[in-house]
């Protein structure tokens, strides 16, 4: 039997948690908001409130691979800088989609990085939980925006 996951929804909370776990104190990933036009923001917001306002507003944001040394991986848009910085362009749906090929097992990888990408996105989606940490978060992006790992 063939099934297939559909997330319908993410919300401001879901997607701030994913976003902040993986890029704080991460090596390797950054990501910027760059249009802000019409997003309702207060000082309060951390920079992933506004990351997550911005998906949510249909907005993309820009997540920055600092280790690519000019490789791009995916099929995402992407622009690569003259230190061989890979930026690429993600939207909601992209995450969802990304989301969705880890709890599936629809990307490029072994049996192993199935199962534990599976898991990765369990304690993602179990809020009560808070097992999501910063490895699973990074992980869980790099299916998002390369359809594989890369970094382990």
């Amino acid at each position: 039997m063939k099934t297939k996951t559909i997330i319908t929804e993410l919300t401001q909370e879901d997607l701030v948690d994913l976003l902040c776990t993986a890029t704080y104190g991460s090596n390797w990933l950054d990501c910027y908001a760059p249009n802000r036009l019409g997003l309702d923001i207060t000082e309060s917001d951390c920079r992933e409130d506004v990351w997550a306002k911005a998906l949510l507003a249909g907005h993309s944001i820009e997540c920055i691979d600092y280790y690519a040394e000019e490789e791009a991986y995916g099929n995402l848009p992407h622009t690569t800088d003259e230190e061989g910085n890979v930026t690429y362009i993600v939207t909601l749906e992209d995450i969802m989609k990304g989301l969705q090929a880890c709890f599936d097992g629809t990307f490029k990888g072994d049996d192993n990085a199935k199962s534990w990408l599976k898991e990765c996105f369990y304690h993602f989606a179990d809020k009560g939980s808070m097992e999501l940490d910063q490895p699973e978060a990074e992980a869980l992006m790099q299916v998002i925006l390369f359809n594989e790992l890369i970094y382990g």
